[in-house]
């Protein structure tokens, strides 16, 4: 074993226990290891592992600790048989058995973020994620092995956000009480929940060109609300706005184009919960910015 790097000595278990257990899951003894944080190291850090060995190189992505999701491992082996192209289970040790903390082991999809492309308005990229989203929500319970769909956990339902961003603000607030009564009083007929890996954000959609090589983060995969996860890129990253994508989602999905102006009200409203609970900003949004678009909203809900 060569001498650890900078970067595996961020490990949080020791490289030669680690490159020992890799043994036993890639079936050849390992020379070298080489590990890469995927993102600022921390517990729930995802980590890149660079294999040298007898045999052919190999690289797999490992998740230590509490970052080692049931919920993901049942997804993912799920998703084996099915052709849209996931990560695949190597190695799963929930228990910390081999070295004292849990360890997850899958295959590791190269590839570019699909948002890169996105936020540069390539042609292809908007109807990849328009494409890609419908594939996934598109799985039936039926199409998963029996039993799989009542273990996954999914994403609250747009109503159960609505109740809990209501009751998550900690003192009067006109605008949000507002709000509130708007938002109950023009809910849509909400679609039925939708299957999800969980995080259908663009930075999960990895490509190689302008194909899709995989999608990962699984480890909140289920049933949920469709059209709130599919509109959270468009909510967070202002370039991707303003190109009808949206809307032809809904269409292609067979919803009503109409209830994206009721999801983006929830989507202020829940934020708004946040950054005034948490006093800091939700990435481009501050409490001043969603207190203005909030007001906006309603302005544009009371003219109909």
């Amino acid at each position: 074993m060569t001498p650890e790097s900078d970067q595996n000595l961020l490990l949080p278990v020791r490289e030669g226990d680690l490159a020992r257990v890799l043994r036993d899951v890639v079936g050849a003894p390992v020379r070298t290891i080489r590990a890469t944080p995927l993102g600022a190291s921390s517990r729930g850090t995802p980590w890149r592992v660079d294999l040298e060995t007898t045999a052919d190189p190999k690289t797999v992505l490992v998740r230590f600790g509490e970052s080692c999701s049931r919920t993901e491992v049942i997804a993912l082996e799920a998703m084996r048989e099915h052709p849209l192209p996931a990560p695949v289970v190597l190695h799963w040790d929930p228990d910390g058995a081999n070295l004292g903390t849990p360890l997850f082991v899958s295959t590791f999809i190269e590839g570019d973020p699909l948002l890169d492309a996105m936020k540069a308005n390539e042609p292809w990229a908007d109807a990849l994620y328009i494409e890609t989203a419908c594939a996934v929500q598109s799985v039936t319970p039926g199409d998963l092995p029996p039993g799989v769909a009542a273990q996954l956990d999914g994403s609250d339902s747009a109503l159960t956000v609505l109740e809990e961003a209501y009751a998550g603000f900690a003192k009067p607030n006109p605008l949000a009480e507002a709000a509130y009564r708007c938002l109950k009083e023009t809910q849509p007929e909400f679609p039925p929940d939708h299957f999800s890996n969980g995080d259908l954000w663009p930075e999960n959609l990895l490509v190689r060109g302008d194909r899709l090589a995989g999608i990962i983060d699984w480890q909140h995969a289920g049933f949920g609300d469709p059209i709130y996860e599919f509109l959270l890129p468009f909510f967070l990253v202002p370039e991707l706005r303003g190109r009808g994508t949206e809307e032809t989602y809904c269409r292609r999905m067979g919803f009503d184009p109409e209830m994206l102006r009721w999801y983006h009200g929830l989507e202020f409203f829940d934020s708004l919960r946040w950054v005034l609970k948490l006093g800091e900003p939700y990435r481009i949004h501050t409490a001043e910015s969603l207190q203005r678009d909030l007001e906006a909203w309603l302005e544009g809900a009371a003219s109909g």
